[in-house]
């Protein structure tokens, strides 16, 4: 038995509308400070006022989210009683809703509870519902299960996977008014985080025929809308179809998982420091020849990325399936090229010593991210260290 999970989704332009046909009247709206400065929140609070909404703000939502803060949330959201709860910004916001929005739900519970295998979440939702709306085109945070926040452990910060199918917000607004404004680096860093999603899901060891059908129309519509958006940025057709991949590759995901790319992407920003969408965008390409790249006669790899290639039209239906499969590589590499996103680690400015002085400690983080254990081939210690090593110099995976 398998689950589908999804919010009911409000897309296109002035779906912000949809507000007022929302039930709840006491709104404890979720954002950070740089969304304030922008401008956005008071797009929202306006509408809100004009629906005759009652509404307070939490705006010490920070990137990668502390743990300190969450709890924060937590207890002004008690303390305000809330009917709806309105996540607006990017992933770190949305994570960050989810969460006061389980702890507001199971006030007796702290983050720890919060687990895939926790059956009293299920029932939630009996004080408020959660609407996801998202400020950037990436994340899919607005659609998916999962919670990512910093935990400092064992000396060192690093990125926690928390999370529970009940967590998926109630309704997700994909309103493309609101990335509009992103700068091209932003657009670009966050696009390769849903090809990221869509890509790794269609591999995944819980990919499913729902996830694969999803996963497919996002990586066409990123590549096909990416490179317009990267070029114009004022493209509103452009950029409501990249909001729409954004979702659309977080359904995929969130219904078959990440896999390694994740999981070594999480572990370099948590000592890094870079962001997630560079970090894991980055390492695609990556993990991708490195899955190709399996020994043995089957390679369940080769398989997916042919069929891949050869529906999205890269390759011909009677190509060579290795043939075909290597083509996704090569098509990765020339959206990366076209749209100028960073190709290798070194080019992050981080110095061949502080690399190698810290490989040892991101390595250890790989192996505590479940992310790690989905996909179609999984590295050893010896392994990680030569994908890092790779990535660190731009070469080509040929192990």
């Amino acid at each position: 038995m398998w689950y589908f999970f999804s919010p009911n989704i409000i897309y296109g332009e002035d779906s912000l509308e949809f507000l007022e046909k929302i039930k709840g009247k006491k709104c404890f709206i979720v954002t950070d400070k740089v969304i304030e400065e922008l401008g956005y929140l008071k797009i929202l609070t306006d509408r809100l006022e004009k629906y005759g909404r009652k509404y307070t703000v939490f705006n010490d939502v920070v990137p990668d989210p502390y743990e300190d803060d969450i709890m924060k949330g937590k207890e002004q959201c008690i303390s305000y009683e809330p009917d709806l709860i309105i996540a607006l910004g990017g992933g770190s916001v949305m994570d960050s809703a989810k969460a006061i929005w389980a702890l507001y739900e199971k006030p007796e519970f702290t983050l720890d509870n919060i687990d895939p295998f926790n059956e009293d979440l299920f029932d939630i939702g009996n004080k408020a519902n959660l609407i996801a709306i998202p400020t950037t085109s990436g994340t899919g945070a607005e659609v998916s299960w999962v919670i990512l926040i910093s935990r400092f452990q064992n000396n060192i910060w690093r990125k926690a996977s928390l999370g529970h199918k009940s967590l998926i917000p109630t309704y997700a607004i994909i309103d493309p008014i609101f990335p509009m404004g992103m700068p091209p680096k932003l657009t670009v860093d966050t696009a390769f985080d849903s090809l990221a999603h869509a890509m790794e899901g269609y591999t995944s060891g819980w990919r499913n025929e729902f996830s694969n059908a999803l996963g497919i129309k996002a990586i066409e519509l990123l590549f096909k809308y990416l490179p317009l958006v990267y070029k114009d940025g004022n493209n509103k057709v452009a950029r409501d179809y990249m909001h729409q991949a954004a979702s659309i590759a977080g359904l995929a995901f969130s219904n078959a998982q990440v896999h390694i790319g994740h999981a070594i992407g999480h572990s370099w920003s948590g000592v890094f420091h870079t962001s997630h969408g560079q970090s894991v965008g980055l390492f695609l390409r990556y993990i991708t020849q490195y899955c190709l790249n399996a020994p043995g006669e089957t390679n369940d790899s080769i398989l997916m990325y042919s069929d891949l290639a050869k529906k999205l039209g890269w390759a011909k239906w009677d190509d060579e399936n290795k043939k075909a499969a290597y083509t996704v590589v090569e098509k990765i590499k020339e959206l990366q090229k076209e749209v100028k996103f960073i190709s290798n680690l070194k080019d992050l400015g981080i110095k061949r010593d502080e690399f190698e002085k810290n490989l040892d400690k991101v390595i250890s983080l790989c192996f505590q991210d479940p992310s790690s254990v989905m996909a179609p081939r999984t590295p050893t210690k010896e392994e990680f260290a030569k994908i890092y090593t790779y990535a660190y110099e731009g070469k080509d995976i040929d192990f």
